[in-house]
């Protein structure tokens, strides 16, 4: 089964978008349920970032510059805390993650980071496996040959993708604890 758009595979950002909205499908056929916990965290903190942006504007539409110079230096506060909060969780908690999933019938969370570097055809994924019942944690890291996956016209094979990663899941369930 393959993915009714073709895509050009020469190019790495269709590649890489191509990927990442393969994975809820991929990981749906491996009883795993999106979580959408760090997507809904993101966007929390940037309205946030806008809600102060509009307040700011506001106020210097409706009042003048004397009355308001007290909120707005707050406002800018705000809005420089806020925009480090956005910057520091890109970096450092999300780090990249293309997926986050819960296994249906275990306290037990994948997440999923994928990218490519220096524009070759290969996508480095990492998986981290969380079990929440005692605090365990493994990771994996893999590489993923793009021609594996992808047929000459462009076309995204499912079920190979699919069965690389029920493989690599495999290996990480036969690691040991990290």
């Amino acid at each position: 089964m393959s993915t009714t758009k073709p895509i050009n595979v020469y190019s790495i950002p269709e590649l890489s978008q191509s990927l990442d909205e393969a994975l809820p499908s991929v990981f749906t056929r491996l009883n795993y349920e999106r979580s959408y916990a760090l997507l809904d965290t993101k966007l929390y903190i940037g309205y946030s970032i806008a809600v102060v942006a509009g307040l700011s504007f506001f106020l210097d539409k409706k009042f003048e510059r004397p009355e308001i110079v007290v909120y707005q230096k707050l406002l800018v506060g705000a809005y420089i805390a806020l925009s480090l909060i956005f910057w520091y969780f890109s970096r450092f908690i999300e780090k990249g993650t293309v997926y986050v999933g819960k296994k249906k019938d275990t306290k037990e969370e994948i997440y999923v980071k994928g990218k490519f570097e220096n524009n070759e055809p290969v996508y480095l994924v990492e998986l981290i496996q969380k079990k929440n019942e005692d605090g365990s944690e493994k990771n994996l890291k893999a590489k993923l040959e793009v021609n594996k996956v992808f047929n000459e016209g462009g076309y995204l094979q499912n079920d190979v993708y699919f069965k690389w990663f029920s493989e690599q899941l495999d290996v990480l369930n036969s690691k040991k604890n990290e």
